[in-house]
């Protein structure tokens, strides 16, 4: 029994160096041809951002123009490639309330978005840690398509991609 136990203990302890021995990379020895070497050193560096959108935007009788930031930062991207961010109102720019509607108007970095949706507002290239844009909203608050009383809203979605 004492025979099986050594020879099972060296055979772990063969195959045990042999192991560290390949994980060790180049052996040089005095008697080596090359004198050097090498081993490689990195870190997988993944892309990531974050997107701050304001929380809210909301015009009254006397506040009839609003100003807020969106902004993106921590940005780290693939070589050549850009963040986006896009626009989309789900009610064209109309805050609803059953079928009465307030029309408000939205500028990026005071320049009007064009008609239409899904918009691009902010482009972050590759190598850039930070972006932002000014949105300023605007209404003359007529009143000529409210129906009921209650609150009129619009839901504004931005869009990240990467290109």
């Amino acid at each position: 029994m004492k025979k099986w136990f050594f020879v099972i203990l060296i055979v772990i302890l063969f195959f045990g160096s042999m192991t560290v021995s390949q994980a060790s990379g180049e052996t040089i020895t005095q008697d080596s041809e090359e004198n050097s070497g090498n081993i490689t050193v990195d870190y997988n560096a993944g892309v990531t951002y974050t997107l701050t959108i304001p929380a809210s935007v909301s015009f009254s009788d006397t506040e009839t123009q609003v100003e807020r930031s969106l902004q993106v930062s921590n940005v780290v991207l693939n070589e050549g490639s850009s963040l986006n961010v896009n626009l989309a109102s789900a009610n064209d720019f109309k805050m609803m309330h059953g079928d009465g509607y307030i029309e408000y108007r939205l500028m990026i970095n005071y320049n009007d978005v064009p008609e239409g949706n899904n918009h691009t507002i902010l482009t972050v290239p590759a190598g850039e840690k930070t972006g932002w844009v000014i949105l300023h909203f605007a209404t003359d608050l007529q009143k000529d398509h409210i129906t009921y009383a209650g609150n009129y809203t619009d839901t504004l979605t931005f869009t990240v991609s990467i290109n």
